[in-house]
């Protein structure tokens, strides 16, 4: 398994965030994987191509991610995104060499208790425009993987992806996304098992009903290892359960990161963790 992380944690030397010191920074910080926004892919395909040289050179593996999808979209909106992902996807495969793009099933906005239609035809929306661009892209080699994404539980992710029955279609387990919607991550975990190609591995600490001035029940963001994911678990779960288990990327992720937290720091404590507690599972 390959340890890697979001972008939003690799703090690059030069303060550049070009794709080339990203990997640097990667490979300096211990890893061998890192998650390309594709929102922010440059229509330079000379440079992609170059960057997909360098990360083969280094031997970091990139998998995409933020495409800035809405799969509950209809008519006219759900033809016109369809198309633009298509297109994005199609280049960051050919150029980049991207074989694994993740995706949430849409904003942030839409989570389960949000006003909207019925949760069942939510669910339909997101299988049928998941199937539709997995059949667009399906010859290329690419696999769509669909993330619990702060809104659907495991079994409702799984029950997307039996709907849309599309092949190169799979999950992208986040771990610490489960509590968003009061699920044990270890039960979304299982859930999810026969379908995950890719992983946002994360942290949270649950406190089910904090005091003092912001009270209620709180989920705050840690680095790996100081909350209460058990993301150990987890990991033995994905190789004993998951096709190919061990070739699915671990990207480290945080939950958020305060204004004044170092994303350095948060880094190196997660790796820390994940090298000291998933060894043996790393390549």
């Amino acid at each position: 398994m390959r340890l890697g992380a979001t972008p939003n944690l690799i703090v690059t030397p030069n303060g550049k965030d070009d794709l080339p010191s990203q990997i640097d920074a990667a490979v300096a910080a211990g890893l061998n994987a890192l998650n390309v926004r594709l929102r922010d892919l440059s229509t330079d395909n000379a440079y992609l191509e170059n960057a997909a040289a360098y990360a083969a050179k280094k031997d970091v593996m990139l998998v995409g991610f933020g495409t800035g999808a809405n799969f509950y979209l209809t008519g006219a909106e759900a033809d016109a995104q369809h198309e633009r992902l298509t297109e994005l996807i199609l280049r960051a495969r050919k150029h980049l060499g991207l074989t694994i793009v993740g995706t949430p099933p849409g904003p942030m906005s839409m989570q389960r208790w949000a006003p909207g239609p019925p949760l069942g035809e939510r669910k339909a929306r997101v299988a049928a425009n998941l199937r539709r661009l997995g059949a667009a892209v399906q010859s290329s080699g690419v696999t769509l993987a669909l993330e619990n994404h702060c809104d659907w539980r495991g079994h409702e992710v799984a029950d997307i992806i039996v709907r849309a029955g599309q092949a190169n279609l799979g999950v992208q387990i986040d771990t610490g996304n489960a509590f968003s919607v009061f699920e044990e991550p270890v039960e979304c975990a299982r859930a999810l098992a026969p379908y995950i190609v890719s992983s946002h591995f994360k942290d949270v600490l649950c406190t089910p009903f904090a005091t003092g001035p912001a009270r209620g029940s709180r989920v705050t963001s840690v680095p790996l290892g100081q909350g209460s994911t058990d993301n150990r678990t987890i990991c033995d779960i994905i190789v004993r359960e998951t096709p190919n288990g061990r070739s699915i990327p671990l990207l480290i992720e945080p939950f958020y990161l305060d204004d004044d937290q170092s994303p350095r720091e948060f880094l190196a404590a997660s790796v820390r963790w994940a090298k000291e507690n998933l060894a043996e599972y790393l390549d």
